[in-house]
């Protein structure tokens, strides 16, 4: 009886000095998983591995767990446009990687009652088809919808997937489209904190580093990177394109103090080193930056749920058999 009294008082113990712990307590830069977790004082967090950078925040539970949210996208797909000056009988738009990580479907114009067709974006498998994925049809429309598949082991469909409509008020002939697929990286986690260590489980764990002293070790570029990322806009109100459609992401006044708009040719043009019609060459480098189309957020849009038809047919083909 009296070791189960000690053991008890062992316990309670433990349990109250964990929470006891304090935000403050927690804040600091952990290595586990991979990945280099900066936790800073305002509850937000920047995770840092290969390839990958994740924004969020992150809250302390009982009995001193650590809830980490991350930023994601929370919408399906999202829809951007512009007015192209030199397709004003066509639109075009361009598929962005998403659309390659489950089945996805599109339709041009209103939905047709009361089963709608969507045209198929890739074939299921095909994996060797050149970016940008760029498909232009005949005429302008009012509507732009999209659906999507999950992709599942079992091969089972919903009957009735999730449709976004999205109202082309402003009349664009020139999209860019984003799907964004639930991913791993999206997911909350938690992890334990205790004795200045954060656990990932019970054997796997990370002693806390000092995050003024951290952030002072790093160089100055990274430094403001962790230090100003406090989260991720996946989807702001403008984005900006170059004609091969590499994404500029400078920031307005950077935008402002480097470039100059051009009303003829619709787009932005670097001051110093833009020639003129330089994007018409047949071999112009995906990686120059000296034009860049703005494209704006369509906003207008719907979800519905409802029985399609498909059109097998993709629109983008691998040029290799199955």
């Amino acid at each position: 009886m009296k070791k189960i009294f000690i053991l008890y008082l062992i316990t309670f113990s433990f349990l109250n000095s964990v929470n006891a712990q304090s935000v403050k307590d927690i804040v600091g830069v952990y290595n586990l998983r991979g990945g280099t977790h900066f936790l800073k004082p305002d509850q937000t967090f920047v995770l840092v591995g290969y390839a990958t950078l994740i924004t969020g925040k992150w809250e302390l539970k009982e009995k001193g767990l650590v809830h980490f949210i991350p930023d994601y996208e929370k919408e399906k797909f999202t829809l951007y446009g512009r007015h192209n000056k030199n397709a004003t009988d066509s639109t075009k738009i361009m598929l962005s990687y998403g659309f390659y990580d489950d089945e996805t479907l599109l339709h041009f114009g209103p939905l047709k009652k009361p089963v709608p067709e969507f045209k198929r974006v890739f074939k299921p498998g095909h994996r060797h088809i050149s970016f940008p994925y760029v498909y232009r049809v005949k005429g302008n429309s009012d509507e732009v919808s999209f659906t999507y598949f999950p992709y599942e082991y079992d091969g089972k469909r919903t009957k009735q997937p999730e449709i976004y409509t999205f109202v082309n008020k402003e009349k664009f002939n020139d999209f860019i489209g984003f799907y964004w697929r639930v991913k791993n990286d999206n997911q909350p986690f938690y992890y334990q904190f205790k004795n200045d260590r954060l656990y990932s489980d019970e054997d796997t764990y990370s002693q806390k580093n000092d995050l003024a002293n951290a952030l002072e070790e790093i160089e100055a570029d990274f430094k403001t990177l962790v230090s100003e990322s406090n989260s991720t806009d996946f989807s702001p109100k403008k984005m900006y394109s170059t004609p091969l459609y590499n994404f500029y992401d400078a920031g307005s006044e950077e935008l402002l103090l480097n470039f100059k708009f051009n009303e003829q040719k619709n787009a932005w043009l670097n001051i110093l080193n833009y020639e003129q019609d330089e994007e018409l060459s047949p071999d112009y480098d995906y990686n120059k930056t000296n034009i860049v189309f703005e494209y704006t957020k369509v906003e207008d849009f719907k979800k519905t749920n409802n029985a399609i038809k498909i059109d097998e047919v993709p629109v983008f083909i691998s040029p290799y058999a199955d």
